[in-house]
């Protein structure tokens, strides 16, 4: 019997099946996750400047909104897969579900490269894509943090998605400046298509290597919008998130996905470099996020800091966009990646205090639902503040959208801030 409770033991140890596991199996398996992930992370930012390049490109004084219905197409997509996808982990596990959700990732993008490229109705391409893009980022998007914790054998979710968010912040960095020069040297199905490729390893590594954690029942991502609803109508303090939240993704989180129609406002030239530059100063301000949160944590609790932190990222915003008024040459790139870096380090920080502010604003039985209402309002008020960014860049200009968003920002957290708070748990 004892034998073959060892033969047991040491198969369930070589694959992970158990929470026994050798530290070297463990030390290579957790650095292949964040290596694989890191590289998807650089891919999503490539395929993101090749594909708002080519709607912007496709586009006839109207690559704002055509850029902005893109996205819009995949947010909306992405907000209903996380619909269904408690319901997939009723039925498969949660390895097999994100293996497959990495794999249609990788399939569809280049494959949308290669059809972009090689058709003159690469923009229609696009737009049938879209939704199809937007179910399968929506199923990752929101298991990847069960999975990093499966792969990374950490106890608590906050710990393992810190460590891969510092290396999700180098591989952004990595993508965005690499990203950029390839697709201004190349074409803009060039990175559509590296977008599926870079995803290809994390893929694989998904399906041949097993994690060391058992999988997670499916009830941690299963509620109803009936019982979000009512979470919400029980905490006036959750309410008060959700505004901010609502604010933040509509005045804010734009500029981010839409920074190639905003250059190409300002026409710059060439666009997807100059992109990819400001878009690794943003990701490089991620970087200052634990910093920042814990100082802000350290005079005040998470939703005023959140507060002041939207005021920070809604300020920069709008030194940003003045800085388009003024004449530069050589210099405006390092200007605008500094002004990225100082924007990216306030909205990722605003963004993680709102986070512990969503699961404090109910008992801590109930944590999970604050979470979860906090991310579906979040994907399903983006794609309003993207289409209301691509019309006003279209029909004014990025300094005035850009002002116009930041003062609308700062008239909601002063409203905020006017509203009695609490550390409730009503």
């Amino acid at each position: 019997m004892d034998t073959r409770r060892g033969r047991l033991l040491l198969q369930a140890t070589a694959t992970g099946s158990t929470g026994v596991v050798s530290p070297m199996n463990q030390h290579w398996r957790s650095r292949g996750f964040l290596v694989v992930g890191g590289m998807g992370v650089a891919g999503t930012l490539v395929g993101l400047l090749g594909a708002t390049s080519a709607t912007t490109a496709a586009s006839t004084g109207t690559g704002g909104l055509t850029t902005a219905i893109f996205l819009a197409l995949i947010l909306v997509s992405a907000g209903l897969s996380g619909l269904f996808t408690g319901r997939l982990m009723r039925r498969w596990s949660l390895r097999a579900i994100f293996a497959a959700a990495q794999a249609g990732v990788a399939v569809s993008w280049i494959l949308g490269g290669v059809i972009e490229a090689t058709t003159d109705s690469g923009l229609l391409v696009l737009f049938a894509a879209a939704p199809i893009f937007g179910i399968f980022s929506g199923i990752t998007a929101l298991l990847t943090p069960l999975a990093t914790r499966a792969y990374l054998g950490k106890k608590t979710l906050a710990a393992s998605v810190s460590l891969r968010s510092a290396v999700s912040g180098v591989a952004a960095i990595i993508g965005a400046v690499v990203g950029g020069h390839l697709i201004s040297e190349t074409y803009p199905a060039v990175g559509i298509a590296a977008n599926g490729v870079l995803t290809i390893p994390l893929a694989l590594f998904v399906m041949l290597v097993k994690p060391f954690s058992d999988q997670p029942t499916a009830h941690e991502h299963g509620y109803s919008v009936r019982r979000l609803a009512e979470a919400v109508r029980s905490s006036s303090q959750l309410r008060r998130v959700l505004i901010l939240i609502v604010g933040s993704v509509i005045f804010i989180a734009p500029f981010q996905s839409l920074i190639v129609p905003v250059l190409n406002s300002v026409d710059h030239n060439p666009l997807p470099s100059g992109a990819g530059l400001v878009l690794a100063g943003l990701a490089a301000g991620r970087l200052l996020t634990p910093t920042l949160v814990k100082r802000f944590q350290a005079r005040q609790d998470d939703f005023p800091a959140a507060i002041w932190a939207t005021l920070g990222a809604a300020a920069f915003m709008a030194v940003f966009g003045a800085s388009f008024l003024l004449e530069f040459s050589e210099t405006e790139l390092v200007l605008w990646t500094l002004l990225g870096f100082a924007l990216g380090s306030m909205r990722f920080t605003y963004r993680a205090l709102l986070i512990g502010a969503a699961a404090s604003a109910l008992p801590d039985q109930r944590e999970v639902e604050g979470l979860a209402a906090a991310a579906t309002v979040g994907i399903f008020s983006a794609p309003i503040g993207i289409l209301a960014w691509g019309v006003m860049l279209d029909f004014t200009s990025a300094p005035i959208t850009m002002a116009a968003s930041a003062i609308c920002m700062v008239a909601l957290a002063i409203l905020m801030m006017g509203t009695k708070r609490t550390r409730v748990r009503n």
